[in-house]
């Protein structure tokens, strides 16, 4: 994480820099040429919602299409019970995006969003029980017969983007813009629950899988990962 925020930091103090020495030669030339301007349409972009803390570089490639690339990062960890059992649980968000953003409006401001998105979502588990037994599907267990116990939840490792959006890498004013999205990555999260001890031992190994195919159904009533994002771009 700390690296993250090192690299975030870098691109923050960096771009403005080498944008301004660009325009600043572009100016030069333009001035000869009768054009001074003329910009690049691009954009580093700090971004920031449900996918967690991310950097973004944007680029206009015509008057109505532009495209993205994205990584963005955030664990939390926390506890949880779960009838007699406590879970230390980590969720991590660590996608990458590719997307690709269509204006109707010639180097407008409102966008329709298309594209890829890695696994937005993580979440592992390890399970210790609260009064020395574990009850799975019904049955209890000994710690011993259990062993370690642990589970994870995770999205495809790439699926569907969808969502619509303001925000634009066209230079249209000033070097500083926000930016505004909302959409969704299509996919359902997979679940799996798994012991040390249900190796020799079949009616733990059975009861576990009836614990995921009820986890996972209720887990399935969320077809999408809801994405809300906002951002604070640098126009180059």
């Amino acid at each position: 994480m700390r690296q993250f925020v090192r690299v975030l930091t870098l691109a923050l103090v960096v771009a403005p820099t080498l944008a301004a020495t660009r325009l600043a030669a572009q100016g030069s030339n333009a001035s000869a040429a009768g054009a001074g301007d003329r910009h690049t349409d691009a954009t580093v972009a700090v971004r920031f919602g449900t996918l967690g803390l991310g950097l973004e570089i944007g680029k206009l490639l015509t008057n109505h299409l532009g495209a993205r690339i994205g990584a963005n990062y955030f664990s939390l960890s926390t506890t949880k019970t779960s009838t007699n059992i406590d879970y230390s649980v980590e969720a991590k968000l660590q996608a990458v995006s590719g997307l690709l953003d269509l204006y109707p409006s010639s180097r407008g401001s409102f966008h329709l969003t298309g594209g890829i998105m890695t696994d937005p979502l993580k979440v592992t588990a390890t399970g210790q029980p609260t009064s020395g037994s574990y009850k799975i599907n019904g049955n209890t267990y000994t710690a011993a017969q259990v062993g370690t116990l642990t589970g994870d939840a995770h999205f495809p490792s790439a699926a569907p983007y969808v969502g619509l959006g303001f925000g634009t890498p066209a230079r249209d004013g000033g070097a500083f813009k926000f930016f505004f999205d909302l959409g969704a990555v299509l996919g359902k999260a997979d679940v799996s629950l798994s012991a040390t001890g249900a190796a020799n031992n079949a009616q733990l190994q059975s009861d576990l899988q009836a614990q995921i195919a009820s986890t996972q159904q209720n887990v399935d009533k969320l077809k999408v990962y809801p994405v809300i994002s906002f951002g604070l771009a640098f126009n180059f």
